[in-house]
């Protein structure tokens, strides 16, 4: 969040009748832009309906991208928007690779007004939950494999 835009990662994006649907390494997630202004509606034609839809977007996103990444750490710094996470792919024998970190992880610089994957960096391993930061002109990021990686920073 900034002070205009709020940056999110949706991971079921889609729905089979009422419920969330997701399939690991086929389309990916949705990384998206909102304008913080952008309040959320309940469509009229929902009400009273006991599962409609639910709230929803006045407004579409200021920009979309379906990512093959599935985020686990997210900051935004000046112009940029630095997201972290191991890589959606599937293997065939041995499907939990990515989600237990054995496939590495991978570090994406992505502009803030656009959207566009301004760089990619390969990551050992992949970060934990909500492990990154910025300050002091360095970008931080906590890895499961119990390292802390420090991109960028000023040295005195």
């Amino acid at each position: 969040v900034d002070q205009k835009n709020t940056y999110a990662v949706q991971a079921f994006p889609r729905r089979n009748l009422q419920s969330p649907l997701f399939t690991p390494a086929k389309k990916g997630y949705l990384l998206f832009a909102d304008d913080n202004d952008n309040e959320p509606v309940l469509p009229d034609y929902t009400r009273g309906s006991p599962k409609g839809i639910g709230f929803t977007r006045k407004n579409p996103p200021l920009w979309h991208q379906w990512i093959p990444l599935r985020v686990r750490a997210m900051v935004a710094a000046d112009n940029v928007l630095f997201i972290a996470g191991p890589p959606d792919v599937l293997e065939p024998g041995d499907p939990m690779a990515s989600f237990d970190g054995r496939k590495g992880g991978e570090l994406w610089a992505v502009s803030k007004h656009t959207g566009e994957n301004i760089s990619k960096d390969q990551l050992d391993s992949p970060p934990v939950f909500d492990g990154m930061s910025a300050a002091a002109g360095g970008l931080y990021v906590s890895t499961i494999d119990g390292k802390v990686i420090c991109y960028g920073s000023k040295q005195p």
